[in-house]
């Protein structure tokens, strides 16, 4: 019997392969429909013809003898195959009458097969339900209790949809536009002067246009229907012109004016990348204190894996605002808060933040592929935040509309540490500052004079200062702030981020990795200079 290599993992982990004829079977599909796939519809009906072609390839064998069926009759000297004994051929030998109280009477045949086991004995001429009776829409897989396309498709969706997509992606024939897909043939022809109107009415509307909105205004739908297949393609044309750029959330197209886009709706603020040396980290070196504050702290740059379990669907969470986040008028997008907000795997997004205080909006902008949402600099600053405040996050009835609040307090003046700069050398000293608002007194930091503190944190990057050295420069400064010389390792996280950012878990390993830096409870920390490396 053949054997059906769709049945095993070797097949789709390693040997799974698109050729010319799945691509031109995948063409015709799509032709012979007229409508977009997607890339799982595509895929699944590749494992499907390749089930298919193992399916025709066990019938033909079956010319070795006739199939079982008890619902058959069978002569004596026949060969039979038994699909539900991995489709043994036997010959049958004798038959005998058979007799069942509820059924009554049928034929019994004995079956010897080649490998001389005892011959055996089936029951024929039974014409009542029964797993073995193949009516004309199963497959002779399913005889066998073998996974149907569909199972096999999710068991091993990882390794078929990367290779999919990619020779999708290396034809010429087929276009993609989220994830979905047509035919270039059958894209129409459109005018420029029709996008010249699309531009023309973002710009009008002041605002970004489903694609419904702008094939109206386009002329393009004529009193008729709007089709999947027209929305794909005015859709696959915006997003090749360089002045459109989708920013609707998933499952819903937008299209605005790339002009209009703040440059943070595409490329990180420099404060927020993690791009200067290894940032790699050993969580088993962590002690409870260490593995609490990975979660304890709100930072996008710790893996998911690393922190507790959250409630996936929150109505409202509470974060402490971190340096770089503070600076650059930003928020991080972690487990606890990505819910929240509205985002696409494809594109910025385009959201409105609603002020809890007065009610006003502003715009926001979530970029999920780097992990942070944008647009808040100005209410930061209009609200005078510090370092370290308690920002609240709320969704509302509509889902592109969030309120963003702080935990507000009578306007008091606290002392708080602040950092400057002196003979090119961060320092930090205790000074009063109004405060308006609940705070992280562990991760809250001033600042005397920040074009200073710019111009230093330009220059360790120039000069890509390691966080050891970083650590070991500031933790004389800190611990000097209190009278037993300890320091939280929320504090050193605090400081370390105005020079360099890094995540907790790195600064975390630094601690844990060098005999200088000395843990005593509760996640403080003393800095002994004699035992640096």
């Amino acid at each position: 019997m053949v054997q059906r290599k769709t049945q095993t993992p070797a097949y789709w982990q390693g040997q799974f392969t698109i050729n010319s004829k799945d691509l031109e079977f995948i063409y015709n599909q799509i032709l012979e429909n007229n409508r977009v796939f997607t890339l799982d519809e595509i895929a699944l009906a590749l494992v499907k013809r390749q089930y298919q072609a193992e399916e025709l390839a066990a019938r033909s064998e079956f010319q070795q003898g006739k199939l079982y069926q008890p619902k058959e009759s069978y002569a004596v000297g026949e060969q039979v195959v038994f699909p539900h004994l991995d489709f043994a051929v036997g010959t049958v030998k004798t038959t005998r009458q058979g007799h069942h109280p509820v059924h009554g009477t049928f034929t019994v045949i004995a079956v010897s097969f080649p490998n001389g086991s005892d011959t055996r004995e089936f029951a024929t001429n039974f014409d009542h339900p029964h797993p073995l009776n193949l009516d004309t829409n199963q497959s002779l897989a399913s005889l066998q209790g073998l996974m149907p396309p569909e199972e096999i498709y999710q068991t091993y969706l990882e390794f078929i949809r990367p290779k999919v997509e990619a020779a999708l992606k290396n034809s010429n024939d087929f276009v993609k536009f989220h994830g979905q897909y047509f035919l270039r043939d059958l894209l129409p022809d459109f005018h420029e002067g029709l996008f010249n109107i699309a531009d023309a009415a973002i710009d009008i509307n002041n605002g970004p246009l489903s694609v419904d909105a702008l094939i109206e205004q386009m002329g393009l739908a004529e009193g008729k229907d709007i089709t999947d297949t027209l929305r794909f393609s005015v859709s696959y044309r915006l997003a090749n012109d360089e002045r459109f750029d989708d920013v609707g959330p998933t499952g819903q197209v937008l299209w605005y004016l790339e002009r209009i886009e703040p440059p943070e709706a595409h490329h990180a603020p420099r404060r927020l990348q993690l791009n200067n040396g290894n940032q790699s980290y050993d969580i088993d070196l962590f002690d409870e204190d260490l593995l609490a504050l990975l979660t304890e702290i709100d930072d996008e740059a710790t893996p998911v894996e690393h922190l507790s379990a959250v409630d996936p669907n929150p109505q409202s969470v509470t974060i402490v605002l971190n340096y770089p986040h503070r600076r650059v008028g930003t928020l991080p997008l972690t487990p606890k808060t990505e819910s929240l907000f509205p985002s696409s795997h494809y594109n910025p997004v385009l959201f409105e933040f609603v002020d809890g205080r007065t009610g006003d909006t502003f715009p926001g902008w979530t970029a999920l592929n780097d992990k942070y949402v944008f647009g808040l600099d100005e209410w930061y600053n209009k609200n005078k935040l510090p370092v370290g405040a308690y920002i609240n996050i709320k969704r509302t009835d509509n889902p592109m509309r969030i309120i963003v609040d702080y935990q507000a307090m009578r306007s008091q003046r606290d002392w708080v540490r602040t950092a400057n700069v002196s003979g090119n050398k961060l320092v930090f000293q205790m000074s009063k500052e109004a405060i308006n608002c609940k705070y992280d007194e562990l991760i809250i930091i001033g600042e005397s004079n920040q074009a200073q503190i710019d111009a230093f944190w330009l220059n360790a990057s120039e000069k890509k200062l390691s966080i050891y050295d970083i650590l070991c420069q500031i933790f004389p400064e800190l611990s000097k702030l209190n009278p037993q010389s300890t320091v939280h390792a929320k504090t050193l996280y605090s400081a370390v981020n105005v020079v360099r950012r890094a995540a907790p878990g790195t600064i975390f390993q630094e601690l844990v990795s060098h005999r200088c830096f000395i843990p005593m409870k509760n996640g403080y920390w003393i800095y002994d200079p004699n035992l640096r490396d």
